[in-house]
């Protein structure tokens, strides 16, 4: 059982979006975000519930997500940023024992 810790930058439209696909490369992973539910997929598969928004104190970005599953927990943190292949930047910092991993990679809004 190991515990995960996500970080997720996006840049946003005004409207906070419910859907992103985001990617990365080297490693590879994948991180699907659909209303209350997240997918994480780094070296294996894990669904996450996301129970609420948080929004920064007197601003409209960043907003964190709170992501939870049954052994692993996450927090995404969605912020206004560009990306060199997609329209969002992604920034995931998860934890595999005591090491901590950083992946990036970029995001999309899907419908």
């Amino acid at each position: 059982m190991f515990r995960i810790t996500l970080a997720v930058c996006l840049l946003a439209t005004p409207a906070l979006a419910d859907n992103y696909i985001c990617k990365g490369s080297d490693p590879d992973w994948e991180l699907t975000i659909n209303g209350s539910e997240a997918i994480f997929d780094f070296e294996r598969k894990n669904t996450f519930q996301i129970p609420d928004t948080a929004i920064a104190e007197g601003r409209d970005w960043p907003r964190a997500k709170p992501i939870i599953g049954d052994f692993d927990t996450a927090i995404a943190i969605l912020d206004k940023a560009s990306c060199e292949t997609g329209p969002f930047t992604v920034d995931i910092l998860t934890q595999r024992g005591q090491t901590p991993l950083l992946l990036t990679g970029c995001c999309e809004v899907v419908e």
